[in-house]
């Protein structure tokens, strides 16, 4: 499966051990660390590749632009559908679990710190969303 992950957290250590994790776990991928939400939609917007599958590794709290507003954002500018986002947050607040639950791009919801069985848990679960968009 050709991937690319994106790793968005403001802080620098988290944001380091989250790519550690992830290029030791089963996700085949690219992956490419921001330290501010906007930077990502950026990237995404204009240098990653249209046709290419993303996965977003998403923080919640971060100055600028938060998660959510950066989750209406790409929904707003972007009609890509091969953009899937996992929310990974120190936040244990059941009203931010609910509303990551009305986001349709959003397969998943960890709190922090993101784990190497999360990593291959989401790889799973990406398997089966592209297998199943194949069809």
């Amino acid at each position: 499966m050709d991937m690319d992950i994106a790793v968005i957290d403001d802080d620098e250590v988290v944001l380091f051990l989250h790519k550690i994790l992830i290029q030791k776990s089963d996700l085949p991928s690219t992956v490419h660390g921001f330290k501010s939400a906007a930077e990502a939609f950026q990237f995404i917007t204009g240098k990653h590749p249209a046709k290419k599958l993303l996965l977003v590794f998403l923080d919640i709290n971060m100055p600028e632009m938060n998660g959510w507003e950066f989750l209406d954002k790409l929904q707003q500018e972007t009609t890509r559908e091969n953009i899937s986002v996992v929310m990974v947050t120190s936040s244990i607040n059941e009203s931010d679990q609910e509303k990551a639950r009305t986001y349709p791009r959003i397969i998943g919801y960890i709190e922090k710190p993101l784990s190497r069985q999360d990593c291959n848990e989401i790889h799973l679960q990406v398997q089966r969303i592209a297998s199943s968009s194949k069809s």
